[in-house]
């Protein structure tokens, strides 16, 4: 095996075009810190001009050369570049000149394909952009821009609505600063159609004003709890929508008054003064679950004796 191909080996690199020579490796102090640099040399034939396109392998001559420096990964804790002498050309039809590119990096940039692949592979994780940065010593604006650029969402944003929606909130993260998070579902197929981080009007607002009127007076049917901006949403945004409490959320509401109103009896007949009052004061007390009870669990036929009875 050449030192050549060895080299190519140890830095993952695949382009045929590149070649090393002995004695190719050295230290040097770059930016503070000891570096690995690898010189190498990209040189090839090109099939025709970038520019004009001429296809003329006379006209095209070699025009001197041009020397980048290419961050790698790291080799051995080494932070490691590849100092690359690029051939370039000249067209003789045009009289443009330009430069031998690889797959290495992409034209003008200084960070390498495996560096942004790996920058990758740690955005799939739970560590910072800043951590990244600092691992793979690049920017953190640099680690942002490869997320931009192969981020891919997993239920891209659509401009559609079904004609049923559920809204309901639950609490998502600590990082949301608001207390509720709004989730919005289709009502027939149960799909899960995205999440908004605030329930609060104004945001809810600005979200769906992303849709068109046409697309808002499509949908026919809206399930909400009682929360009030919910109501005020709909009559806003969604003219032709007819609102249905969820039937939950209604006997919630009054298993929950129910609650209140006999804690609120109770208390006052506990007051009272005479005897009656704090007798059925303390039998509001003592069998409240029972009053609470499903009708359809009650049992009508079998009486047991209670003593405050």
């Amino acid at each position: 095996m050449s030192h050549t191909q060895l080299i190519k080996d140890t830095l993952n690199i695949l382009d045929l075009n590149i070649y090393f020579e002995e004695n190719c490796l050295t230290k040097e102090k770059y930016k503070g810190q000891i570096c690995l640099i690898y010189k190498g040399t990209l040189l090839y034939k090109p099939e025709e001009c970038s520019h004009c396109l001429c296809v003329v392998p006379s006209r095209i001559i070699r025009w001197g050369t041009t020397t980048v420096r290419l961050l790698l990964n790291d080799v051995s804790e080494y932070r490691t570049y590849l100092e690359l002498k690029k051939q370039r050309f000249k067209c003789k039809s045009c009289q443009r000149t330009f430069v031998a590119d690889t797959s290495v990096a992409e034209k003008h940039c200084f960070i390498s394909q495996k560096v942004r692949w790996s920058v990758i592979a740690r955005l799939k994780e739970n560590t910072s952009m800043t951590e990244i940065a600092r691992q793979k010593n690049i920017s953190t604006s640099s680690v942002y821009r490869v997320m931009k650029r192969f981020y891919r969402p997993l239920n891209p944003f659509k401009q559609t609505l079904p004609k049923v929606l559920c809204f309901d909130e639950f609490k998502s993260v600590r990082s949301v600063a608001s207390a509720m998070s709004f989730i919005m579902m289709d009502g027939q197929s149960h799909a899960l159609l995205d999440i908004v981080e605030n329930r609060r009007l104004p945001y809810l607002e600005r979200y769906f004003s992303r849709f068109s009127l046409a697309t808002r007076e499509a949908v026919q049917l809206i399930v909400i709890d009682m929360y009030a901006p919910y109501v005020s949403l709909v009559k806003k945004l969604f003219p032709n929508a007819q609102l249905i409490i969820d039937r939950f959320h209604i006997v919630q509401h009054i298993g929950r008054t129910f609650l209140n109103h006999r804690v609120k009896e109770t208390t006052v007949r506990l007051k009272g003064n005479s005897h009656s009052q704090r007798g059925l004061g303390k039998k509001l007390k003592r069998y409240w679950k029972l009053l609470q009870k499903e009708e359809s669990k009650l049992n009508y036929e079998k009486r047991v004796w209670r003593a405050s009875f």
